[in-house]
């Protein structure tokens, strides 16, 4: 009777691990960017900024990783995307190539865009008029898997 009630008591707490299981699983992270829609509903183009009947897609078919780098010891992540937005005002598409950057320094994230002259860096905010290309640069954060 013994080895029945040690038996039945191994398989309830089994069940009972085997249920709980699941709430000590990985937390997956948030998305840094959840576009609104995308361009004539293709997933290749979400939206990265609309204003005033302009819209700017992003064209993650183009998208590349320039350079990518994470330094462990000083917590911080680090990459280079070169990417195509396609900007739609009523029948009228542009296309403009932009390489950005984004960098996670411990909790802190940073948005760049290259110079014009190639000559380094400047930050984006996400609250002027850089915000299309602030906005771009976290679709493809998410959409390459680049997070903190």
């Amino acid at each position: 009777m013994k080895k029945i009630v040690k038996y039945f008591m191994m398989v309830i707490t089994l069940c009972i691990f085997a249920l709980t299981a699941n709430s000590f699983s990985m937390a997956e992270a948030s998305a840094l960017y959840t576009p609104a829609s995308y361009w004539n509903n293709d997933t290749n183009y979400p939206l990265a900024f609309s204003q005033n009947g302009v819209n700017r897609y992003v064209d993650v078919s183009s998208a590349k990783i320039i350079e990518q780098e994470e330094k462990v010891e000083e917590n911080t992540k680090t990459a280079v995307f070169s990417y195509d937005v396609v900007m739609v005002d009523g029948d009228k598409t542009t296309k403009f190539t932009y390489k950005t950057m984004i960098r996670f320094v411990n909790d802190e994230m940073y948005v760049a865009s290259a110079r014009g002259n190639g000559n380094g860096w400047f930050q984006l905010s996400s609250r002027s008029f850089d915000q299309p290309q602030y906005n771009a640069t976290l679709i493809l954060a998410d959409y390459f898997g680049i997070n903190k």
